[in-house]
């Protein structure tokens, strides 16, 4: 598994340092190299010259592209709301947009930014700091923002906020290959544990829909289907599946029926932008695909036990 940690000047480099050290713990874990990283950058420099990162750090760093690549982490920057994007992201962003499809994409915190910038993240579900609501949803309004997620693992790209957010990313990539015993030996021997976030109504559901593949396809479709669209028979057959087996399997892996199920990952796209827009609710009802803001507001009091205004009221 070939990783490359992309340098770019201002970039927090802590993390990426954090990283190694984690796909270290799993090759010695493992007793052999499952994960070998490189730096990268896509900076214009003169050959052999290092990229300066933060604090005035200068490392040495090949040419992003120069070798193959599975998998390509993103930090984050010293940025504020206002610098978002800054200037000369345009230019790392492009050498991102040109990364061949099947370099799987990690990145936290101000990096998601520049995945969304390079257009990494046009319809597809992704999260970043809080404090970047209002500008991302200005620069970016294709993307899925779930700010209300830590984290968010998607078919080819995985975001995490703050500038922690390295460490659900990288665990999972150690779960993903060389499983969950490996990953919980490295969680618990070398991650210390973080504060759990505030409750809502709708905070099982992210860890239910991490439970398998299958539940991550069946979310990824409900999340980008108009919620007037959503019937069992299309995500059956989304899912190369037939609609007794689906019911079967979500029945199985959840509890519930595949149609409960796909209405609370819609109302849970209510609830992200609930908390983290000021859109009107006729807005939201537009936007996520809802025949009329009417039904949408039943739907959602049924859910939660509060209309959309007391909800915001209550959790934003």
């Amino acid at each position: 598994m070939r990783i490359g940690l992309l340098l770019y000047p201002g970039c927090l480099s802590a993390g990426l340092f954090a990283v190694a050290d984690l796909l270290q713990a799993a090759n010695q874990r493992q007793g052999g190299r499952v994960f070998d990283w490189r730096w990268v950058s896509a900076a214009s420099r003169a050959e052999g010259d290092p990229t300066m990162a933060d604090h005035g750090q200068r490392l040495q760093a090949e040419p992003l592209g120069a070798q193959p690549l599975d998998v390509l982490v993103v930090p984050g920057a010293w940025r504020d709301a206002t610098r978002v994007p800054a200037p000369g992201d345009a230019e790392l962003a492009g050498a991102l947009s040109r990364l061949d499809t099947r370099v799987r994409l990690l990145a936290y915190c101000t990096g998601v930014c520049l995945l969304a910038q390079a257009g990494k993240l046009d319809d597809h579900p992704a999260t970043t700091t809080w404090w970047l609501a209002a500008t991302i949803g200005e620069h970016w309004p294709r993307t899925h923002w779930k700010l209300n997620d830590n984290v968010v693992f998607g078919p080819r790209h995985d975001t995490a906020a703050g500038v922690h957010g390295y460490l659900p990313l990288a665990l999972k990539l150690i779960e993903d290959h060389c499983g969950t015993t490996v990953a919980g030996d490295i969680r618990a021997a070398m991650v210390l544990p973080r504060p759990a976030p505030a409750n809502t109504p709708f905070q099982t559901l992210t860890a239910l829909l991490q439970r398998g593949p299958l539940l991550r396809r069946l979310a990824q479709w409900v999340e980008a289907t108009p919620a007037s669209q959503l019937t069992v028979e299309r995500l059956a057959a989304h899912l190369n599946l037939s609609p007794r087996t689906l019911a079967r399997r979500v029945k199985a892996d959840t509890g519930d029926s595949a149609a409960s199920l796909m209405r609370r990952i819609k109302l849970n796209q209510v609830s992200d932008r609930l908390l983290t827009t000021t859109e009107p609710v006729s807005q939201i009802s537009d936007r996520l695909g809802f025949s009329d803001d009417t039904g949408l507001r039943r739907q959602f009091k049924k859910a939660t036990g509060l209309t959309p205004g007391e909800y915001r009221q209550r959790f934003a």
